[in-house]
């Protein structure tokens, strides 16, 4: 369906092929699915784009699958749905879901519009991360649809810039199993809930027999001008002992990661102390798996 005025159209393509057709046609098109996002910036600035592609209906956009080895959400799920469809089977998500937002906002708010804007302070990406989550981005061409996927590591390439072109889509997000066996998301925000993170961290561990870390991801928001993997934290981890000796150090680490500002949610020496601390508390809140073997 399309409908248009002085301040420009308004389409709701019915399958992807019909979307990626016009994005590929309309690059500067305004795509659109929840739009708890960039409704809150039309209702302020008051602007239209010259197009806009409602996607919000696409089934292509909606698929959801737990298999053996991955979890893929399709793009266009809102945040309830897939909160509904994984019933906790990601605590990293289960932790995340709660503090996104209200429940008004997460009932049209989806991972692919989230995703899309490429803000260094949204709440998935830092989850995403830790999770070791990979985009797949679709475009068309002549001979079809065609397919990339991308870690989402490498998605991000400065200020609300990321790898995916004009022309393509966010259609799945994929989630490698197994998971980590433990994990936390830590968000500082001027309230509890219903508001935008000042910083927000991601945790995912998995120690081996000896109580030491096998596998370590940290995801960050805020902290510089895109979402980001905290690697040198990570590396003093990795293949250490689970003690307050070695996270203390690796919380030095995390504390340098970034670029870290001051503006008017928190400043920069705010932001700086609340990645050490995250560390320490990450460690505080899992002290049953320090010191030795697992049972």
């Amino acid at each position: 369906t399309a409908t248009s005025s002085a301040q420009g159209g308004y389409v709701r393509p019915d399958s992807l092929r019909a979307a990626l057709e016009l994005l590929a046609a309309c690059p500067d098109a305004q795509v659109v699915a929840g739009s708890t996002d960039w409704g809150v910036e039309l209702n302020i600035k008051h602007a239209r784009a010259a197009l806009t592609i409602g996607i919000e209906r696409l089934e292509e956009l909606r698929e959801f699958s737990f298999g053996p080895d991955r979890i893929e959400l399709g793009a266009g799920l809102s945040l309830s749905e897939i909160e509904s469809r994984l019933d906790g089977r990601v605590p990293l998500l289960s932790d995340m879901f709660p503090q996104f937002a209200s429940r008004l906002i997460r009932n049209g708010a989806t991972l692919g519009g989230n995703l899309g804007t490429a803000s260094p302070i949204g709440d998935a990406p830092p989850v995403l991360l830790a999770l070791d989550a990979s985009l797949v981005l679709a475009s068309v061409t002549g001979e079809g649809e065609v397919e990339r996927e991308v870690p989402l590591a490498d998605y991000f390439t400065g200020y609300r810039e990321c790898v995916r072109r004009p022309d393509e889509l966010i259609t799945t997000i994929r989630i490698p199993l197994p998971l980590a066996q433990v994990t936390a998301f830590h968000k500082i925000a001027k309230r509890r809930f219903d508001d935008i993170s000042s910083v927000a961290m991601a945790y995912a561990l998995a120690l081996d027999d000896d109580g030491r870390v096998a596998s370590v991801l940290i995801g960050l928001g805020g902290v510089a001008a895109t979402p980001l993997r905290a690697t040198a934290a990570e590396e003093a981890l990795r293949g250490q002992p689970w003690t307050r000796e070695t996270v203390t150090a690796a919380a030095g680490e995390l504390a340098r990661t970034g670029t870290p500002i001051s503006d008017h949610r928190a400043s920069e020496s705010y932001r700086i102390a609340m990645l050490r601390n995250s560390l320490l508390k990450f460690y505080a809140e899992n002290p049953a798996q320090a010191g030795g073997p697992r049972s």
